[in-house]
């Protein structure tokens, strides 16, 4: 396979330009025009092209995060169809399976980009079933110019659908460091000049952080402005809203926006998916439009093209090829609301430690036998880097993310209910929230309040569904765990060196006086926060019957003192299971705190007359430890992952006291005691389970959702009726 070079000096273009030539020339010429970008400033090297009439708003153009899906066919053609570039952040390493490598005039199947001391690789495909419309011109496949960054399935790609493939040069943007240091996510940014001269470049900048929404994005702006001259095009997927962007200092820079929220799957948050384009005649019709959704992701897909028109765009009520239409006026097409299904609360419904597939007693390196959903560009199963980002996207506890962990295996994600498509379900819970947090903002998380986002999902969508997993945060679960831990690893680390056989600081359990009447104070305050959702609904014009609202219980994440796989010491109950509590209060914790609470949630649920979900038993025998299962070997890996009927449902206790264990840079702590992947996998099936149950009865309004030990199967239970 032939790979052309490109490594000029400039910092900023990285652009070569040429006509067709014979093969053996190539290297030749590419070597000339690189000597001559050498000793040309930025501005007259980016002018030295083709005089032509550049012009952005005279190309029909979209950008789409496809969230890494297999959306070439579904998702991605209706929109390559009908404009003449695609932007596509977050694609796939597969291609299309109609796509075939291909040489052009300036990439030759691929072209290596020497930048930062990264090379980065152009790839270029011909897309022979894409093409544009017949009404739009004569029949010509697109063509795909295709670029990976760091991270498996995270290329960008520029789609063009042209009659005959004008491009004329290709640029890369290296990645902008924000710090002292270059981020391992920071991207590049891949760029494309039309023949009449235009640059369209593709863009997915790093998380934003804290108030002021910093990232890379204004460092990209600047470079692709002094790399593309006069007339250019960013778009993509800024990860801040364009009011947060820095203003231009030469007023020449255009921020071309729908005006509405591009990001809603894990909470409406957002407006992050537009364009930034120097070159646009002002005044102009040439503007943004949010387009449906047409397969799932975690992005709308927004056009930009020009017309006269603004309304009838946001929404069309034809699919597929008719996904970018403007001539038709909304009042006639008004589209129906999808239906959707919403969970709140907190961790346990936002899907924190969806990133572990199973404990495994190994080095934190490459795939950690299989169980470490985040590693990614892995070479072989010792080697990987470690992306949580791919797990929890920008709710990570990655450094540019707000810790809320809403991960892409979350219960109300796994969950399938009727008459609802799978990329209709929205998770807007958030790691650590209380149900001071249902009503008023998270403000810590920067996240607002959750009715206030259920409030936008309500009116834009028909929710039929929400679930709410709330009560534990107020309870202080998470301190009173760490209290018990904390006892056990002191007491028996003792022991463990020989020490006289006494407990100093005794059990957890006597150390919570006044318990029941804190949990009943909790079942107070998730009453009232049951009392905001219904009422949010009611603002939005529902009635009770309209959708069903569920108040789960937490599943017990302890098995009973007997079925512990490891006896009660401290080298193998904690130093290989990873589970340190003493048997008294582990009863203790599955009686009281999982216990007790759920008999006050299932009081919450008839108060308000809603319907409750039991869930203390849905780990049953996969608890963590539990004598039914068993971690991860070194005969696991990624290919070969452990079974999920054989694993345990719950993420393990890290170091505590103690960091030299080798467990310690697994993942984070605020993961420990959390249903891992397995565990939110079967949440889901008892969502799934419920849903079905409730459409064919809408009397019972109280249910049981446990595992069988013995077998591994979930069984759903009614446990009494009335009318709801």
């Amino acid at each position: 396979m032939a790979r052309t070079r490109c490594d000029p000096d400039s910092p900023n273009l990285r652009s070569v330009s040429m006509n067709k030539r014979p093969a053996v020339t190539l290297a030749v010429l590419v070597a000339v025009v690189a000597g001559l970008v050498q000793g040309m400033p930025p501005r007259a090297a980016a002018l030295a092209r083709p005089q032509a009439r550049a012009q952005v708003n005279a190309h029909r153009a979209a950008t789409f995060n496809m969230q890494y899906g297999n959306r070439w066919q579904t998702a991605i053609l209706p929109l390559a169809k009908q404009v003449e570039v695609l932007a596509l952040q977050e694609v796939r390493d597969e291609n299309p399976p109609d796509a075939e490598m291909a040489d052009g005039r300036v990439v030759r199947r691929e072209t290596d980009f020497h930048l930062s001391g990264t090379t980065y690789t152009v790839q270029r495909f011909r897309w022979v079933n894409c093409a544009l419309q017949p009404w739009q011109g004569q029949y010509q496949y697109c063509v795909i110019y295709k670029m990976r960054t760091r991270g498996a399935n995270r290329s960008l790609s520029l789609v063009v659908n042209q009659p005959t493939d004008t491009v004329d040069a290709v640029n890369v943007i290296p990645p902008q460091a924000t710090g002292s240091r270059l981020e391992p996510d920071a991207k590049p940014a891949l760029g494309i000049r039309l023949g009449d001269g235009t640059w369209f470049y593709c863009v997915h900048a790093r998380n934003r952080v804290g108030p002021g929404q910093t990232n890379d994005a204004p460092l990209l702006l600047d470079k692709i402005d002094r790399a593309a001259g006069s007339h250019w095009a960013a778009m993509g997927d800024f990860n801040r809203t364009p009011g947060s962007l820095p203003a231009d200092p030469s007023g020449r820079r255009m921020v071309v926006n729908s005006g509405q929220l591009t990001y809603p799957r894990r909470g409406p948050t957002s407006e992050l998916d537009y364009m930034v384009a120097r070159g646009i005649p002002v005044p102009h019709q040439y503007t943004a439009f949010r387009l449906r959704f047409v397969e799932e992701s975690d992005h709308f897909p927004v056009g930009f093209w020009t017309s006269a028109n603004p309304d009838g765009h946001d929404v069309p009520c034809d699919p597929g090829d008719q996904l970018l239409r403007s001539d038709r006026p909304r009042a006639t097409c008004t589209p129906d609301k999808p239906p959707v299904i919403v969970s709140m609360g907190d961790s346990y419904a936002s899907g924190e430690g969806g990133r572990w597939a199973g404990n495994a007693l190994t080095d934190a390196r490459g795939t950690v036998w299989g169980t470490d959903r985040a590693a990614v560009g892995c070479s072989g199963e010792q080697v990987c880097e470690h992306d949580p980002d791919q797990v929890y996207g920008p709710t990570s506890y990655s450094p540019s993310g707000n810790r809320c962990d809403r991960s892409d295996v979350a219960p109300i994600i796994w969950a399938e209910y009727p008459g609802v498509a799978p990329w209709q379900h929205f998770d807007i819970a958030c790691t650590g929230a209380t149900t001071h947090d249902i009503n008023n903002p998270y403000e810590e998380k920067g996240e607002r309040a959750q009715t206030e986002q259920l409030a936008y999902i309500a009116a834009n969508y028909k929710v039929k569904l929400i679930t709410l997993s709330i009560g534990g945060n107020d309870l202080g679960f998470r301190e009173i765990i760490t209290d018990c831990a904390k006892r056990f690893i002191v007491n028996e680390y003792g022991l463990f060196f020989g020490k006289p056989l006494i407990k100093p600081y005794g059990y957890c359990k006597d150390n919570q006086p006044g318990i029941l009447d804190k949990i009943e104070q909790v079942g107070n305050y998730v009453d009232a926060a049951v009392s905001y959702i219904q009422k949010t609904m009611t603002k939005a014009g529902y009635q009770p019957d309209d959708y069903r609202l569920v108040v789960q219980s937490y599943p017990s994440p302890l098995p009973q003192a007997r079925d512990y796989r490891y006896p009660e010491t401290y080298d193998t109950r904690y130093a290989q299971g990873g589970c340190p509590f003493y048997d008294m209060d582990t009863d203790w914790a599955r009686r009281i705190l999982v216990g007790a609470l759920s008999t006050r949630l299932r009081k919450t649920a008839a108060f308000t007359h809603t319907v409750f979900l039991d869930l203390q038993n849905a780990f049953a025998g996969h608890e963590l430890c539990s004598n039914f299962t068993h971690q991860a070997t070194s005969d696991n890996t990624l290919d070969n992952p452990l079974y999920i009927r054989d694993a345990e449902w719950v993420r393990w206790i890290p170091y505590l006291y103690f960091q030299t264990f080798p467990w310690l840079s697994q993942g984070d702590q605020q993961e420990a005691m959390h249903p891992n992947a397995y565990g939110q996998e079967a949440l889901g099936a008892c969502l799934t389970d419920l849903g079905g149950a409730m459409k064919w009865d809408r009397r019972t309004t109280d249910f049981t959702c446990r595992s069988d030990p013995g077998t591994g199967d979930l069984v759903l239970e009614k446990n009494r009726s009335g009318i709801h």
